[in-house]
């Protein structure tokens, strides 16, 4: 942990006290002698105590010969874990595919923010589109009226 901890002491000296920082960790490795969510708890820790403000949890993508266990909202168990045992916020990501996922999620405590990557590439409306469909109305930013009334075409 000596050099994560240098260069995110450097960064946190450098970034304004009161703007946030995270930090996207690996919480296992899917892999025999790599990083366990044990591991993970103890480096969300460390991390939390150099003044992190909030931990994303991701897993995997670390070695070629890893052997994860993908599934429905896989990640989140970490993040869930993360964020009780070391006592920092935390975003979860992996396999969140719709707003009930997200939702169900941040009501249970699991997590403290849902990232989507792979929904808003498929979907760069994902969000806008979860809103609409909770009944909520968000205005367009004025650079977005043009497509304000773009309806995806049926899956």
């Amino acid at each position: 942990m000596r050099y994560p901890l240098e260069v995110f002491g450097a960064v946190r000296a450098a970034w304004p006290a009161a703007k946030p920082i995270s930090v996207k960790i690996s919480a296992t490795d899917w892999a025999p002698g790599g990083t366990t969510a044990d591991d993970a708890v103890r480096i969300a820790t460390r991390l939390r105590t150099h003044g992190c403000d909030a931990i994303t949890v991701s897993t995997g993508q670390t070695v070629p010969y890893q052997k994860p266990v993908y599934g429905r909202l896989y990640q989140t168990p970490f993040s869930d874990r993360i964020r009780h045992e070391a006592g920092i916020p935390t975003m979860t990501v992996g396999n969140l595919s719709t707003y009930a996922d997200a939702n169900s999620i941040l009501a249970a405590g699991r997590a403290d923010l849902c990232v989507l990557a792979r929904g808003h590439l498929y979907d760069p409306y994902w969000t806008r589109h979860a809103a609409r469909d909770q009944d909520y109305d968000l205005s367009w930013p004025d650079q977005y009226v043009s497509v304000k009334s773009f309806t995806p075409r049926a899956r």
